[in-house]
């Protein structure tokens, strides 16, 4: 009976513990991201893509897509993203959505 109640604790504590499904500084005032290429996302499974990248020097995780030479980014209200060195579009800011 001893170890029923411990466990029961135990996992009682380890749900506690889990955090909400939005980014902790996201602005819930703005329209929910739809996974387009710039939107702020959590995980591939957010972006049409399947691409989530977090670009730790700019703070921001979004949907990306492949880019090259032949493919290049995809303009972000009037302003042109990059074509990193890994093949990916980095652009200068997420669009303005909350994951």
């Amino acid at each position: 009976m001893r170890c029923l109640a411990i466990a029961l604790l135990l996992s009682t504590a380890a749900c506690e513990t889990g955090g909400g499904s939005t980014l902790p500084d996201a602005n819930l005032s703005l329209p929910m991201c739809t996974g387009v290429v710039y939107d702020s996302c959590l995980s591939n499974a957010g972006c049409m893509s399947m691409n989530c990248k977090l670009y730790d020097q700019d703070a921001i995780q979004v949907c990306t897509q492949a880019c090259d030479a032949n493919n290049p980014c995809p303009m972000q209200n009037g302003q042109a993203a990059t074509c990193n060195n890994r093949g990916l579009c980095k652009p200068p800011a997420a669009n303005a959505c909350h994951p």
